[in-house]
């Protein structure tokens, strides 16, 4: 549980320091971009990471992932000193899409981390490959990281996803197979929040402005989120029910 929250306590961390560039860069949106400012704080502390340790500047260790992230949050509040009303503005009218993104987020990844704790191994299909990149990474001092399989040689492979990962890893220090875990529930709660920010951005581009109009663009956005992360992908919930002896045997036949 302490590995759960301190991975949703690095992801606020991350999209604190990246909200005044998120709300800039995305200004002309509804929503002005703060759905997507937790992803563009790692992207941002990732892509700084990766180019100074392939470059030789920096070491792949915490103490760079911290440096990176100061740039970071150095760059929003030089943005911040620009346009001083920035966030204070956005948060006087914006406040329910606030509060609305925070819980979508946090139900999605504390909920898919509890589907992972109950189904942890890492086996089958690429997860093995992906565990050995995730742990190669995390060893390696530099960029490109060891090989896992080519003792000597750089993995050939593009790997930056799993370095994001790796950072996040090594900020919280917890082991490899325990970020692996982690590493899906957060993919799985950033696609149901990016949605969910795409889609308020799409219905209230269309909307007249005002806190009701507000409220009713929250409530639809939500089917953003079921369409991209739940209904478009059944399976599980069609193994459950099969394993369950539920339904007939024409049905599962016609299915």
């Amino acid at each position: 549980m302490l590995a759960v929250l301190s991975w949703w306590l690095m992801l606020q961390a991350l999209g604190l320091l990246a909200l005044p560039l998120a709300l800039y860069l995305f200004r002309h949106l509804p929503e002005r971009g703060y759905g997507f400012a937790r992803p563009l704080g790692l992207l941002l502390s990732g892509y700084l990471l990766w180019i100074g340790a392939s470059l030789g500047f920096l070491s792949n260790t915490r103490s760079a992932i911290l440096f990176v992230m100061a740039l970071v949050g150095l760059a929003s509040l030089a943005v911040w000193r620009r346009n001083p009303d920035l966030v204070s503005s956005f948060w006087h009218e914006k406040r329910h899409v606030v509060v609305a993104s925070e819980v979508v987020f946090a139900v999605a990844f504390f909920g898919w981390a509890f589907v992972r704790a109950h189904n942890p191994e890492i086996a089958a299909t690429e997860k093995p490959m992906e565990i050995a990149f995730l742990n190669a990474i995390l060893r390696s001092e530099h960029f490109p990281p060891h090989d896992p399989w080519l003792s000597g040689f750089a993995i050939s492979y593009y790997y930056f996803g799993y370095l994001l990962m790796a950072l996040l890893t090594k900020l919280s220090g917890v082991a490899g197979s325990v970020a692996f875990n982690l590493a899906i529930a957060l993919l799985f709660a950033l696609t149901v929040s990016g949605s969910f920010s795409l889609a308020y951005n799409l219905i209230k581009a269309d909307k007249a402005p005002g806190p009701r109009s507000d409220l009713s663009a929250i409530s639809w956005s939500l089917l953003g989120p079921l369409f991209v992360a739940v209904v478009g992908n059944l399976e599980g919930l069609l193994e459950v029910l099969h394993n369950r002896g539920l339904g007939s045997s024409a049905f599962w036949q016609w299915l």
